[in-house]
């Protein structure tokens, strides 16, 4: 999350409202980066409404990502994120509003897994999400695998040779931004 406040200043036009989608964290017993995703985003300035797709309805998410200019998506369980993702609309608002410019996307972990083409490789007996389709918003060609420098660089490595799409693995000091076609990998301030 280190990196946020000079993704934000790079945006063409500085954010006002940020939706900040917990529902990955939801099955979990704690969550604390979910409040402190909350507390950078307003301390960047920005308003922050929680947008719960566990319990949204297609209205909810339509008229909360009309008002915002960045959706902040948290980690946790990726399939329940899928399920939910898909379920109230959100899936579909969400990469139509963003492939037109009217919506910056923010994810970490589970929340940079939904930005790809699929999820596959983050499916685990322990998700209570049910999907029938592993496909992500595909808004960016490759997957990313967060959390390399937490003993999983070996399984990265693993997954990158068995998955047919591009995978991109970061530690979490790192970001991936994407600005049109391109990317690239920005290391946290500090």
């Amino acid at each position: 999350m280190g990196a946020l406040p000079a993704w934000l200043a790079a945006l063409p036009a500085r954010p006002r409202r940020a939706a900040l989608v917990p529902t990955a964290a939801n099955p979990l017993a704690s969550a604390p980066y979910v409040q402190a995703a909350a507390d950078l985003l307003t301390s960047e300035g920005l308003v922050v409404e929680y947008l719960d797709l566990e319990h949204a309805a297609h209205d909810d998410v339509r008229r909360v990502l009309t008002r915002s200019q960045v959706v902040f998506v948290v980690g946790g369980y990726a399939m329940f994120l899928l399920q939910h993702a898909r379920r109230s609309g959100f899936a579909r608002l969400a990469a139509t509003a963003i492939r037109s410019g009217s919506l910056a996307y923010v994810g970490i972990s589970a929340g940079a897994a939904l930005a790809g083409p699929d999820l596959r490789s983050f499916q685990d007996a322990d998700d209570p999400g049910i999907v029938s389709s592993t496909a992500g918003l595909g808004l960016v060609p490759f997957v990313v695998l967060a959390h390399r420098d937490r003993g999983r660089a070996a399984r990265h490595d693993r997954q990158a040779a068995e998955l047919p799409w591009p995978v991109v693995s970061i530690r979490d000091d790192q970001a991936v931004t994407v600005a049109g076609t391109g990317w690239s990998i920005r290391s946290s301030p500090g």
